[in-house]
């Protein structure tokens, strides 16, 4: 019998082990895409393990992209979660955690793990996977995995409208962030993806830690193994379904700012930087665009942006309208803190 008030666990949850090598990038994000079709329409789950052939920046969800480099050898690759800018490619192994819905491997009810928790729940199979390679890997909260303070891998998560969920992290496994800054001055020589510069001090890596190189099926075997004992997960052997060639120029432009929109301001958030693009006449709001390092469900960043446009430039009333769409719950916007406090960050920031 469940007691009252608590969802029912699924009992011992199945779902795909996918190892894949040296995938593009567009690959790579239409596997995701075609997982979570099957995922939502059959309930099967899957994790798929994978690398990146060649040198990749991976931007968030919802940072504007790049304009063209000089440096064609770098390909910008648009993720399907949200958070901060990282290097994907060589190097580096990526893992997408792609379920029917946020909470399928801990109880029925998706609403069991609020958004907040989902990045402690789903990066336990990671620690324990770290743990098995002989690293001792922590998760100081949000969307990062450290070894001794020093950052190892970093993650984020998307709810589709469908409910479906995908959760992605990067582990550096023979090279660590410190890459970020020469990928982001060859991708991005205009500036437009904003990071922090990242130092030997802040960084880490599987071969850093333990003095050995790894393969990404010895990778996988350990992620089978972190999941099965920290979240009562099992495994079979998967291929991703069929997948629909992406877009990739339409993906990488999916989320750009209008020339119509002449004013910017920034924020600084928990992940990084936050930044609002907006038009504005004396009393009211014209078109906005959110974009930057936050982590949310897409379709409520598409609702915020909608019930923005047009509002009084009035900071209760922007407030209201926020708190009216990101309730923390349905729609979320991690890296600005709690709702009201987004909320606030938000209007404040409009308004100067």
């Amino acid at each position: 019998m469940v007691a009252a008030g608590r969802p029912e666990r699924p009992l011992r949850p199945t779902i795909d082990l996918i190892v894949q090598r040296g995938l593009a990038p567009a690959a790579s994000v239409a596997a995701d895409l075609a997982l979570l079709a099957r995922a939502v329409t059959t309930g099967r789950g899957a994790l798929r393990v994978y690398t990146l052939a060649g040198e990749v920046l991976a931007i968030g969800r919802y940072h504007l992209p790049p304009e063209p480099g000089p440096d064609r050898d770098v390909r910008v690759m648009r993720r399907h979660a949200g958070g901060r800018v990282a290097p994907w490619g060589d190097g580096f192994v990526g893992l997408s955690l792609v379920l029917p819905h946020r909470a399928a491997l801990i109880a029925s009810d998706p609403a069991a793990v609020r958004p907040e928790q989902v990045m402690n729940r789903y990066l336990r199979g990671l620690l324990g996977a770290c743990e098995s390679l002989g690293v001792a890997a922590f998760h100081p909260g949000r969307d990062t995995v450290t070894v001794d303070g020093r950052l190892l891998a970093v993650g984020g998560f998307e709810v589709a409208a469908s409910g479906g969920f995908v959760l992605e992290a990067v582990v550096a496994v023979d090279r660590d962030l410190t890459v970020l800054p020469s990928l982001l001055d060859r991708a991005d020589p205009g500036g437009v993806v904003k990071a922090p510069f990242v130092t030997a001090a802040d960084t880490t890596s599987l071969a850093a830690c333990t003095g050995r190189r790894f393969d990404v099926g010895e990778i996988a075997d350990g992620l089978r193994s972190g999941y099965e004992r920290r979240l009562g997960v099992a495994f079979e052997n998967g291929t991703v379904p069929e997948c629909t060639a992406l877009d990739e120029p339409a993906w990488l432009a999916e989320r750009c700012r209008p020339e119509s929109l002449d004013r910017a301001v920034t924020i600084q958030g928990q992940l990084g930087t936050v930044e609002v693009f907006f038009a504005r006449a004396a009393d009211a709001l014209g078109a906005v665009v959110l974009a930057g390092d936050f982590i949310a469900n897409s379709p409520g960043v598409d609702r915020l942006e909608q019930r923005l446009a047009g509002a009084p430039a009035e900071r209760e009333a922007l407030v209201s309208r926020i708190l009216g769409v990101v309730d923390g719950s349905t729609n979320f916007l991690l890296g600005l803190g709690t709702p009201r406090a987004a909320a606030a960050g938000i209007a404040d920031g409009i308004l100067g």
